[in-house]
């Protein structure tokens, strides 16, 4: 799988252009500030999901335009197709092969692709919900039909959300939505736990490659339905308990306490939990292998490679740690997207089909 063209029009800073790009590795250069982050951004909204960098899209705009848009020719084993996205401050709007599409939703799964930047660094000292969105998202990568049960948790929790933030509410009223909520919820849990048992062992693997020295990698799921269920139902039935126990202590809160809105993924190295005690250089291994983790789930179930996107990757690696990832990701033929303010880390200078662009004040071209 591999974008060829990206087409954008008052995206950012970005010039309105074409950029064809090669199917293997890709190094684009250029001082900050010039737009490579925003090159990379673009393709991955082609896969339908929100930016890696901010949840508004009017920062999506150039300054003082209303609208922007991204196009994308995309390359598998199953065709070729051309995604589309219009942005404006309102929302946005997709498009296939040039026909409007009635939900952005039907863009998942046809272009997948997985991203590390400098702010990926939060994923494992930053907050619960940071964790949670990773989760989510690449589980909807691996099985897109995950984002309707998601979205209905999520809509059953804000209406209950906003029912508790009444005067005087009752517990028949929130018995309705704990209901809904268990339904939903019980099924969140139990693929967030499938996920994180399959997202450990291959993290785990890169891992001990990656940073042997540190020590065994594991990753847990945090939920309030611990106990081993055997399917849906016995997490609906689990969670329906503990959100009628909670419905007192919600009421007088006025605020929701249970449910998977409140899951975590402990991370531990040796045991230790690096929420709290990694160092620096230990959360970079583990980000990265995480994020490995993912790409080589992706591979095994679908088959095909996901794009992989690394912004601004001389600023976050040394020598040692860039080795070690390059000759992880250069083992398979994989399209590479990869931004810096150097030249390129010396594996994929010595890759025949490394592809160079250099980007200035908006305008991309070749290096």
């Amino acid at each position: 799988m591999f974008v060829s063209k990206v087409k954008l029009y008052k995206f950012r800073n970005l010039a309105d252009q074409q950029v064809e790009l090669s199917e293997g590795p890709v190094y684009i250069s250029g001082l900050n500030g010039n737009g490579k982050t925003n090159l990379i951004e673009a393709v991955y909204l082609l896969t339908g999901s929100r930016s890696f960098r901010t949840n508004s899209t009017t920062e999506l705009l150039r300054f003082g335009e209303r609208e922007c848009s991204v196009f994308g020719t995309v390359t598998q084993a199953s065709g070729i197709e051309e995604l589309g996205l219009i942005f404006t401050a309102s929302g946005r709007t997709g498009s296939l092969n040039g026909e409007a599409l009635d939900s952005i939703t039907e863009l998942l799964g046809r272009l997948r692709a997985v991203s590390f930047s400098p702010a990926d660094l939060s994923l494992v000292k930053g907050a619960p919900a940071g964790r949670r969105k990773f989760l989510d998202r690449h589980m909807v990568d691996l099985q897109p039909g995950y984002l309707k049960t998601l979205l209905g948790y999520q809509r059953a929790l804000a209406n209950k959300s906003a029912l508790l933030k009444q005067q005087n509410t009752t517990y028949p009223q929130l018995k309705v939505w704990n209901e809904l909520l268990a339904e939903h919820g019980g099924k969140v849990v139990d693929n967030r736990r499938k996920f994180i048992e399959s997202l450990s062992d291959k993290s785990a693997s890169f891992h001990s490659e990656y940073a042997p020295s540190d020590g065994p990698l594991t990753l847990e799921l945090e939920s309030a339905l611990t106990e081993e269920g055997q399917g849906a139902r016995d997490s609906r039935d689990q969670l329906l308990e503990q959100l009628e126990r909670a419905a007192p202590r919600e009421i007088a809160m006025r605020s929701p306490v249970v449910g998977p809105h409140r899951d975590d993924i402990k991370i531990s190295i040796s045991g230790v939990d690096c929420r709290s005690y990694a160092s620096q250089g230990q959360t970079r291994s583990v980000v990265l292998s995480m994020k490995l983790g993912v790409i080589e789930l992706i591979e095994s179930q679908n088959g095909e490679a996901p794009v992989i996107l690394l912004d601004d990757v001389d600023s976050e690696l040394d020598a040692g740690r860039s080795e070690r990832l390059f000759a992880a990701l250069l083992r398979k033929p994989r399209q590479l997207i990869i931004t810096g303010t150097m030249s390129p880390p010396e594996q994929l200078e010595r890759h025949s089909a490394l592809q160079l662009l250099r980007v200035e004040k908006g305008m991309v071209g070749p290096a």
